[in-house]
């Protein structure tokens, strides 16, 4: 228990100091290569019943990843290095979480598309938010930050600073607040 806890408290100061403001799946953690700062062994599982223990977790060094997804990294992370990366076998394909030095995470589909952007210690890069949903959240919340967007079948959910989860449909028109 005592380990468990100064992991989690080992997590949580890496990430304050670092960060600049369905179906039959198999999941695994997977460390990159050391950096110069003490990284941990394995960035947090969020759904720990899809974890595989560690002992079969395979390496993917941040190079093998696929050329879209270092390209989407580069575009709106410049600067940031990834820290880890999850991959989940699903449907036939292979899809990424990827961790990042700042405290974001992205997440992409087995066609290598971003489907969830999330960055707690600052804003989500303006550019991937659609002009609408922007304009609508500019106008109704002025000082809180997107700090996620993620796809949806009905369109996006974006979460703001304050903790509120808004529901947008495809054209980016307001359809009311998730629970």
């Amino acid at each position: 228990m005592k380990g468990i806890k100064l992991f989690v408290i080992a997590m949580c100061v890496s990430a304050l100091a670092s960060c600049n403001g369905g179906g039959d799946a198999q999941q695994a953690a997977v460390p990159v290569a050391p950096t110069a700062q003490p990284q941990p062994a394995q960035p947090a599982v969020t759904d720990t019943a899809m974890a595989q223990p560690a002992a079969q977790q395979a390496q993917v060094p941040t190079q093998a990843l696929p050329e879209a997804v270092t390209a989407f990294i580069n575009q709106y992370f410049p600067g940031a290095a990834v820290s880890g990366v999850e991959t989940d076998n699903e449907y036939g394909g292979i899809e990424y979480e990827v961790y990042l030095n700042d405290g974001s995470k992205v997440e992409f589909d087995t066609r290598n598309q971003w489907e969830k952007v999330e960055c707690p210690m600052k804003s989500v890069p303006a550019a991937l938010v659609p002009q609408t949903i922007a304009n609508y959240v500019k106008t109704n919340y002025q000082s809180l930050p997107i700090t996620k967007i993620h796809k949806k079948p009905y369109g996006y959910e974006i979460d703001l600073s304050n903790g509120a989860e808004l529901r947008f449909n495809p054209q980016g028109q307001f359809m009311g607040f998730d629970d």
